[in-house]
């Protein structure tokens, strides 16, 4: 792996600290071979997650089962972006497989990602997206085909890494460039969901070699 590559992932991470809101997170490139981030113990999950894919995408929902007995979904698979996937998703407890067509909309058609909360809604936190002029497009255009399908064929899957975490129906075209991801996610989730969308996919894909707890007094 080349140092270019790896300070670029490095400043990529930095990026994800300081949109996610995190505060005294220090990343840096040691020996030109592994990238260290460090930073609050307490925090040791979400600095974990900094270095996580992000790969985000949009896929029509062809068919889906719930799975009763299972409680979480194995790991996810990896396809490409022109193919079908199969993928799980899990909410509000229940484990479910989507059957899904290839992608509508990639997450570089995604312009801007923002957490927000609207407790009036009921709807806790969640994620707004803002799609560029062409993605925008894009997803008036698939969401105007799914609203003339029948359930569940007029859902589409908003996957991350492989993994369901919405599958809204569409009653109509959506218009306006703008879209949602709900999930019942806490503040810092959502915070963390909309840097990893912000900052995009990372150029490598990194694996945690080891974790130092240190306590502050």
């Amino acid at each position: 792996m080349s140092p270019q590559t790896l300070e670029r992932t490095a400043e990529l991470i930095r990026e994800r600290a300081a949109k996610a809101g995190l505060g005294g997170v220090k990343v840096t490139v040691e020996d030109r071979s592994q990238i260290t981030v460090s930073g609050p113990a307490a925090r040791q999950e979400t600095l974990e997650a900094l270095g996580q894919p992000a790969e985000l995408a949009f896929r029509p929902v062809l068919s889906t089962a719930a799975e009763p007995g299972v409680e979480k979904c194995p790991d996810a698979v990896e396809g490409s972006p022109a193919e079908p996937l199969t993928a799980c998703g899990e909410y509000q407890g229940t484990v479910s497989t989507y059957q899904l067509g290839p992608v509508a909309v990639a997450g570089t058609d995604v312009s801007e990602a923002e957490a927000a909360h609207d407790a009036e809604r009921g709807s806790g936190w969640f994620v707004k997206l803002d799609f560029t002029a062409a993605g925008g497009a894009k997803f008036a255009d698939i969401t105007g085909q799914l609203s003339t399908q029948t359930s569940p064929q007029n859902q589409f899957a908003i996957v991350l890494d492989g993994v369901v975490v919405s599958a809204p129906q569409v009653n109509g075209p959506i218009t306006g460039g703008k879209a949602e991801i709900s999930g019942s996610f806490t503040k810092q989730e959502a915070q963390q969901l909309a840097a990893q969308v912000n900052t995009g996919a990372l150029p490598v894909h990194l694996s945690v070699s080891s974790v130092t707890k240190v306590r502050v007094d």
